[in-house]
């Protein structure tokens, strides 16, 4: 099982609080926590929020590679705490079929390339 212990950290702008996480899922949230085994994260000053969502991502993806890919745009997303993204159809060809929407979404289930 993986812990986590989050300490310090401002949850959706209430008061500071701590956030113990197991296997990815909140398991408790207080002051003072404590957690045997769990890696700490110091998160005084931070803000905590949820995993956020880019409606409007430009992946580019196929046809314009050289300014973004699926998986530069995806590492980029999750460096800044998006957990999702919905790539925009302006590609080349258009995202405006299944075959091109499958691919996008083969491309983004692949691990690193």
């Amino acid at each position: 099982m993986t812990s986590y212990l989050i300490r310090g950290a401002a949850v959706l702008g209430r008061e500071r609080t701590d956030l113990l996480l197991r296997d990815g899922v909140v398991a408790e949230m207080g002051r003072g926590l404590t957690a045997a085994g769990a890696q700490v994260i110091d998160a005084d000053g931070l803000v905590l929020l949820p995993g956020l969502v880019d409606l409007h991502t430009h992946l580019r993806e196929p046809g314009r590679e050289d300014a973004e890919t699926v998986e530069t745009g995806s590492r980029a997303a999750a460096l800044g705490g998006y957990t999702a993204v919905c790539a925009m159809a302006n590609t080349s060809p258009a995202a405006a079929t299944p075959a091109v929407g499958k691919q996008g979404c083969r491309l983004g289930r692949e691990p690193d390339r």
